[in-house]
């Protein structure tokens, strides 16, 4: 089952994101595999990122292998993050051809 995974992180600004995100493009294929989509942005508790996932097991092996290395190369921890995660019913997209490009 598709899973939905929130992240809010109050101490993570937009250059850091694109930091971490820059080495998470480094270090292998972007989305990754089992990553389903990512939506990320400025919120009013920091910065927020969404992401869908095929499963548990492919989300927690990026977060591992990808993710959490990015973070520590960026001087970063999740220690101050809220996560949230929930099992998808339903995933809706139109086109997405018109969103905003990642850097």
């Amino acid at each position: 089952m598709a899973i939905c995974q929130i992240i809010e992180n109050t101490d993570l600004s937009q250059e850091q994101w694109e930091q971490v995100s820059a080495h998470v493009r480094a270090t292998g294929p972007v989305p990754p595999e089992g990553g389903r989509l990512v939506v990320a942005g400025a919120a009013d508790t920091g910065w927020r990122v969404v992401s869908v996932w095929e499963s548990e097991q492919a989300r927690d092996r990026f977060f591992a292998e990808r993710l959490t290395p990015a973070y520590e190369a960026a001087g970063l921890s999740f220690d101050t993050a809220t996560m949230t995660a929930f099992d998808v019913h339903t995933l809706v997209a139109g086109d997405l051809m018109g969103t905003v490009e990642s850097r």
